[in-house]
């Protein structure tokens, strides 16, 4: 039996001055209308929520039309987001030259619809990768304020800190949590940087991690998930409960990859190439 609960019944949006003119946010060419945009969303008005949806990697990001529109039949006027295809080796790659473009070309999309937007409340979906990028861009932006934050198959850091922005967001961010979905730790595992929120969860404050039996990584991306779970929430603040309030049992081949994560195995090949230099200068 599901469980349908009203989270902070009388918390209010992250106010927001309006912006005096439609400027590019970089100084470039000014934005007439919320048509300018590359996603061509429709019009809204300060009545309707706002959502920002961006994407993961390996995608030519199909589902966010299908979410847009579900978004829209609800009342929901919901933007894309888009950084074309990255592939599996640049996600990949540790340091931030790749992750870095990315997340600059997300940005400015970001903040070209919440100038646009305003004084609507603006809210994000973000999957995957792009719940990774949209949290580089939260910490490092502190003027940029949102309504409601919902992430799904998240590499996100599970130790991004949401309480050094509390004032930021109309809390919980909620974390989609797929019992299937291994991604989010074997990318924590092979490079540097990402996270296991999307698999174990975050597990800190002003974060509801919420659970889905059977889930795989991009499961939640389609229309019946959008209605039964993230419109009550985008619309009223109803919470409905996941089908697995409990932590699923992963994969027992999954605990290797945290045993021999990426930082065992560059230990133990210092360890193993620098042993016999180190007896050598320390033998003399």
């Amino acid at each position: 039996m599901e469980t349908v609960r009203k989270l902070n019944p009388e918390a209010v949006s992250v106010a927001r001055t309006p912006a005096p003119a439609r400027s590019h946010p970089e100084g470039g060419a000014q934005l007439n209308s919320i048509a300018d945009l590359p996603d061509g969303a429709p019009e809204q008005d300060a009545r309707h929520p706002v959502v920002i949806l961006i994407h993961g990697i390996r995608t030519c990001s199909l589902w966010q039309s299908e979410i847009q529109a579900t978004l829209r039949n609800g009342g929901v006027v919901a933007h894309l987001t888009h950084y074309e295809y990255f592939d599996l080796l640049r996600f990949l790659a540790p340091g931030p030259y790749f992750r870095r473009r990315v997340i600059e070309k997300v940005k400015t999309q970001i903040r070209h619809i919440v100038q646009d937007s305003a004084p609507a409340p603006v809210s994000v979906i973000a999957h995957s990768f792009g719940a990774y990028v949209f949290a580089q861009i939260f910490r490092e932006c502190p003027d940029l304020a949102f309504d409601r934050i919902i992430f799904c198959g998240s590499v996100a850091p599970s130790s991004f800190r949401l309480e050094d922005h509390e004032t930021r967001f109309n809390a919980p961010l909620i974390n989609e949590i797929g019992a299937r979905d291994v991604w989010p730790a074997i990318a924590e595992a092979v490079t540097f940087g990402y996270g296991s929120a999307g698999t174990y969860g975050f597990r800190r404050p002003f974060v509801r991690d919420r659970r889905h039996h059977g889930f795989a990584h991009s499961d939640f991306l389609n229309a019946g998930f959008c209605r039964k779970y993230w419109l009550p929430w985008l619309r009223g603040g109803e919470y409905i409960e996941g089908d697995a309030p409990k932590p699923a049992r992963s994969p027992r081949w999954l605990y290797l990859f945290v045993i021999f994560n990426i930082r065992t195995l560059l230990a133990f090949l210092l360890l193993w190439f620098g042993a016999p230099y180190a007896r050598a200068y320390w033998g003399g």
